[in-house]
């Protein structure tokens, strides 16, 4: 036992009586912090939603656009303060609770036992009984209300023996010597300049192959406007395309149609109906104004053709639009629609089925129709999209998802690795590299991964959020675009941000990446093309004359826009 005077006891029981102070006063911050929190939820502030359906209303208006970004940006710094409060104080809660133990621990055995008098063993006893159960009992809320806290808040605790955070480094550096070396072989992404064949293009990676093509344009003036086309029934999917041909989809009530345009005049080759299939709901579901029921971009690979509607009416053409199987999977039901595009891979189509009532990955055979497997995947419905990518050699399908981001066998459909990442409302799709998976929701934060077994977060920031627009990466630059108007480049490695650059109007529709530039369509309408590179430079801004949530389809140096009412072929020849 360490024996101590009495001007040290005194000093060790004011650390004590003093970090059990701090401890509770930290504990009473945390709460009020919490509550905080779930008051200042950004996405059911009644003010800003206000707003911005007003400005919905009027894109045009100046004053509501920088009402929308001031609100959102001041929002989002309230938001984020409060959750590092909350971070923070966990480690101090610990701390305190650390000190406090110690301190009692060394005073009690440094305690001077009261000398023996003859009827006043049984009372000692019974105080130094009473002191321990007090010691004991405080010691044990503490730190259990310490670890729940950081468990809770933090998600994980401190090393303090650093035996984890060593055994940790080595594991990384020989995973990064072993990506490494993977890297050294892998053959860079390069999409074909021809076929544009999924949503956000070949693998649904937002990169465009081929060169030239055009960075102004005018719809008022006809310049570099090749064709300008419209469709019999409205959608907000984007334009796919294979060859000389422009796929799209449209829909009014629960009729559903798959079109076929020639690329080159516009002019509209045949129209598929994908109404009337055996389990079709009576009535159209519910869905946001903006989403409809022809939200799901359609996907090609040059000998079917395949669409998904939000009444879940799923169909599969031949490339002259006779139908090769069609069938209704279930209604995918849920809060804003249903607008998750499907995506081919090796005579599979695969269809993320996101709803109120279920999550899963579904493969069909593209020939038959059959439901080849069927994967349940765990968390809430998201209105992202499926990317393809192969790390370490393995051909993955990846899912943005709500905790989870995760990797499935497309011809098996079992599930590869899977990542806790984002909460809230899921529905940007996944950015992609060599190296990285980035993944992003509105309110949340904007995370770099590392895939395969044991994937694990690289970096993240909270400063800039997509809720809709989904990211895009190549092997340098991270480019994200917004809802409130702003756009940021990141380093797609370390994370850091290297510009920023706020635009008047908000962003639906997803970067492209395409010879060297980085193109940005906003919901009015206007073509945004800066460098992809680490400094801005703004080049152009070029317009359709019409609204527009849809992403850009690229092919043989002509630019394919679907705007609210038409489809427009940019082309500088």
């Amino acid at each position: 036992m360490i024996k101590l005077e009495e001007k040290d006891l005194k000093i060790l029981r004011g650390i004590s009586t003093g970090a059990g102070i701090f401890t509770l006063i930290v504990a009473l911050t945390m709460l009020l912090s919490v509550v905080q929190l779930k008051a200042l939820d950004p996405l059911d502030n009644p003010v800003i939603v206000s707003v911005k359906e007003e400005f919905d209303k009027d894109h045009e208006n100046a004053v509501k656009a920088e009402q929308v970004r001031a609100l959102d940006l001041m929002a989002r710094k309230a938001y984020f303060s409060s959750r590092r409060q909350v971070e923070t104080g966990s480690w101090l809660l610990i701390a305190g609770a650390v000190i406090f133990v110690l301190c009692q621990r060394i005073i009690a055995g440094s305690e001077k036992d009261l000398p023996s008098v003859p009827g006043e063993k049984t009372d000692q006893v019974t105080d130094k009984a009473r002191y321990a159960k007090y010691l004991a009992g405080t010691v044990s809320v503490l730190t259990v209300a310490a670890i729940i806290s950081s468990f809770i808040l933090r998600n994980d605790l401190p090393d303090l023996s650093g035996k984890r955070t060593a055994l940790a480094e080595k594991r990384e550096k020989k995973k990064e010597k072993d990506e490494t070396s993977a890297s050294l072989m892998a053959v860079a992404f390069s999409p074909d300049p021809v076929n544009f064949p999924f949503f956000r293009g070949q693998d649904g990676r937002g990169i465009a192959g081929g060169e030239g093509y055009p960075v102004e344009w005018n719809a008022e003036t006809g310049t570099n406007i090749k064709w300008k086309a419209s469709v019999p029934k409205n959608g907000k999917s984007s334009p796919v395309i294979w060859g000389d041909r422009l796929f799209v989809t449209g829909a009014e009530g629960n009729d559903c149609e798959v079109y076929c345009l020639d690329k080159n005049t516009g002019a509209l080759l045949w129209t598929a109906p994908a109404s009337g299939l055996p389990g079709q709901p009576d009535a159209p579901p519910d869905t946001d104004h903006d989403t409809g029921l022809a939200a799901p971009t359609a996907a090609t690979d040059g000998n079917s053709v395949c669409a998904i509607f939000a009444n879940g009416n799923l169909v599969c053409l031949d490339m002259d639009g006779k139908l090769k199987w069609g069938k209704n999977i279930g209604t995918p039901a849920n809060i804003y629609g249903y607008s998750c595009s499907v995506i081919l891979h090796d005579d599979l189509l695969i269809v993320q089925f996101d709803s109120d009532e279920k999550v899963s990955m579904m493969g069909f055979n593209t020939a038959t129709g059959d439901l080849k497997w069927e994967t349940l995947r765990r968390g809430r419905s998201t209105w992202a999209s499926p990317s393809v990518a192969t790390f370490n050699g393995t051909t993955q399908v990846l899912i943005n998802g709500n905790p989870e981001v995760a990797a499935f066998d497309p011809a098996t459909g079992k599930e590869l690795w899977a990542i806790e990442v984002l909460s809230g409302d899921v529905a940007p799709s996944l950015a992609i590299n060599s190296k990285y998976v980035y993944a992003v929701t509105d309110y949340s934060r904007l995370a770099a991964l590392k895939p395969g077994p044991g994937p694990s977060i690289v970096w993240e920031d909270n400063m800039f959020t997509s809720d809709v627009s989904s990211p895009v990466a190549n092997e340098q630059y991270l480019f994200i675009s917004t809802g409130v108007g702003d756009v940021a480049c990141y380093d797609a490695i370390r994370g850091d941000t290297l510009w920023t650059h706020y635009f008047m109007d908000q962003f639906y529709a997803s970067p492209i990446i395409a010879d060297e530039k980085v193109f940005l369509l906003d919901r009015s309408g206007i073509m945004h093309i800066v460098d992809a590179g680490p400094e801005y430079n703004l080049i152009a801004e070029s317009p359709i004359g019409e609204p527009s949530d849809c992403t850009p389809a690229f092919s043989d140096k002509n630019i394919y826009i679907r705007g609210r009412n038409s489809i427009f072929c940019i082309s500088e020849n």
